[in-house]
């Protein structure tokens, strides 16, 4: 085995002092890290909450009227509903799949 000499052993203790050091900023700054992520994510949970809450009462709010108008207009709303429909179908049935005898 290789032996050291031993006038480096000041310069280890200096060595392992500088690195608890460092150890122990490196934990000091994940600790606030932490704390400031975990604030953060309170604070951001808080709004989405409050976000939702409006929005759901807005939709609440939505629907009656929606359903105050069927019930004053129900041909209206059937024809609009009907609308719709078609639309809603001609989008979803793709292209025609028709071959006509100048494309073959």
């Amino acid at each position: 085995m290789t032996d050291f000499p031993t006038s480096a052993s000041p310069a280890n203790g200096a060595a392992k002092a500088k690195l608890k050091s460092a150890a122990s900023s490196a934990q000091d700054a994940y600790v606030e890290l932490k704390s400031a992520a975990a604030e953060t994510l309170g604070d951001t949970r808080e709004k989405v909450q409050d976000v939702v809450g409006r929005t759901r009462e807005q939709l609440e709010r939505r629907y009656e009227d929606l359903e105050a108008y069927v019930q004053m207009r129900p041909a209206v709303a059937v024809g609009i509903a009907a609308t719709v429909g078609v639309l809603v179908g001609l989008l979803l049935r793709g292209p025609s799949r028709t071959i006509y005898l100048r494309d073959a």
